[in-house]
This record gives C-alpha cells, sequence and structure tokens, in this order.
C-alpha cells in the first residue's frame, strides 16, 4: 500500500512538473559564429559592377560595430559562414534604402528570394576573414530572403 501511495505521489509530482515546462518560453539567441562587416556591390559582374542587381564586389571591412562604407556604391552588411557552409548576409532595411538611392529596395521588399544571375567569388581576404580554408562562389540561383526586426537576411549555399 505505501508502494502505491509513494508511485502516485511521485506521478502526480512529475505530471506538475511537466505542465510548468509547457509554459517555458523558448529563448531566442542570435545565431552562432562570428559576424564580419562586409561591404558589396549589389550589382551585376557581367555588367562592371555597374547595374543590374547581383553580388559583385566583396570587401571585407572588419569585426568591430558597423558603420557608413568609406568607399563608393558599396552597401555595408554583415555576413558568416554557418554550419552548413552557406553565406549568410544581413543587411539592414535603412541601409539598404540609403544605398544608391533605394534602387535595391524592390528586389528584397516583399519577397522571399532574391536571384543571382552571374557567379561571384569571393575574394580570397574575405574567405579567411569569414573562416573559409577554401574559395568560396556564389552560384547564380535564387537563394531565399527574410525578413524582421528591419533587417533582410539572404542565406546562399555555397
Amino acid at each position: 500500500m505505501k508502494k502505491i501511495m509513494l508511485l502516485s505521489m511521485l506521478g502526480m509530482v512529475l505530471f506538475s512538473e511537466l505542465s510548468n515546462a509547457t509554459e517555458i518560453k523558448p529563448c531566442i539567441c542570435a545565431p552562432a559564429g562570428i559576424w564580419i562587416k562586409l561591404h558589396i556591390n549589389l550589382h551585376r559582374p557581367k555588367f562592371d559592377c555597374e547595374r543590374g542587381f547581383g553580388i559583385c564586389a566583396f570587401v571585407t571591412a572588419g569585426f568591430d560595430k558597423i558603420s557608413s562604407p568609406s568607399e563608393k556604391n558599396l552597401c555595408l552588411v554583415r555576413g558568416q559562414l554557418n554550419e552548413r557552409n552557406q553565406l549568410v548576409i544581413e543587411i539592414d532595411e535603412t541601409t539598404l534604402i540609403n544605398y544608391e538611392g533605394g534602387s535595391s529596395v524592390p528586389y528584397f521588399k516583399d519577397k522571399t528570394s532574391i536571384p543571382i544571375m552571374d557567379p561571384y567569388t569571393i575574394p580570397d581576404a574575405t574567405c579567411r576573414a569569414l573562416g573559409a580554408n577554401t574559395p568560396l562562389t556564389i552560384k547564380p540561383g535564387n537563394y531565399p530572403v527574410s525578413y524582421q526586426n528591419g533587417t533582410y537576411t539572404i542565406v546562399f549555399q555555397l
């Protein structure tokens, strides 16, 4: 009889803890890894990085706080390589609006993917800053883009 009573009490305690566990809110954490500042040109290499939409001219800017790009025609972003060997790029909406008068905004606003028409090989210095041991190339294709809290996030499968 004591065993049945003890098991019943133990069961009640366990079930009461399970009901409390369902009320725990998940922790929204930043992605693991080191983010670096990058300046990029959002034009097509085919047109000498002067027009069209694409990825052209990655320039490593460092690890510290994001500031305004010092070079003409470059958009400041932050990037990292994730554990799946994907390049993740984040572009602040206000930075995108200020980049060349907002000409690239239509490619991002209310979209679920962006088209990249030309391949682009990321410079060796930027690859090293991202932690890559081999050259990285963004291949032509459609890449997912998401928007949250004023930031566009693009994931490039390399």
